[in-house]
């Protein structure tokens, strides 16, 4: 029996688009397409993603190590992610349903600054029984920590559990250690999972 749902959140429960993001940022004073590459390929944003270091700490890391602009703040920044973030409505939907026979899990590798953006545009993140997010725990999917934590969290066993990504590595990961898995390319496709699942979605 299923007990625990894990759902990932970009291009799952929120549409990513990430080019928006990127475009806006380099719009800023002293900013550029090349900086803002460089800066998302660095080590410092995995280490943000995964905790290693607190927004606070990113931020100044960001104005010494890049020349970061002092007038961009953690706000300006929150405020451009916003627009990149849309929630899937199709997907939304089906929490209500779903909340009503499994736990719902949010398991996403993501940030400070982002969660604050998704919270400031959309409360959809209230209506999860927990959240596991790598900056966080301190892990990345699909580092096989991150799932040992969502499965103690859950507090249910591998085969109890479902998980929906939009990346065949996570989902992969996932199915390693037994949790019955889902690669999110279509609603469609969604739906037949959770069906042949034992779930109901009406």
């Amino acid at each position: 029996m299923i007990r625990t749902l894990f759902f990932d959140l970009g291009n799952v429960i929120v549409s990513v688009n990430k080019k928006l993001a990127i475009q806006n940022i380099a719009q800023l004073p002293g900013m550029s397409l090349d900086l803002v590459h460089k800066i998302a390929g660095s080590r410092l944003e995995i280490d943000f993603e995964k905790g290693l270091i607190s927004i606070n700490d990113y931020f100044t890391a960001l104005h010494k190590e890049y020349n970061l602009p002092c007038q961009i703040t953690v706000d300006t920044l929150i405020d451009i992610w916003q627009d990149p973030f849309e929630p899937i409505p199709e997907v939304c939907e089906l929490i209500p349903i779903l909340k009503k026979q499994v736990k719902l899990i949010l398991l996403s590798n993501t940030n400070d600054l982002h969660i604050r953006a998704v919270r400031k545009k959309t409360g959809i993140l209230d209506e999860f029984d927990d959240l596991v997010l790598s900056y966080k725990v301190n892990s990345r999917k699909p580092e096989e920590a991150i799932y040992r934590t969502a499965l103690s969290v859950s507090g249910h066993r591998p085969e109890e559990c479902l998980f929906v990504d939009d990346l065949i590595e996570n989902v992969e990961a996932a199915r390693r250690i037994g949790i019955r898995s889902h690669q999110f390319t279509s609603i469609r496709g969604l739906y037949s999972f959770l069906k042949q699942a034992g779930i109901h979605l009406n």
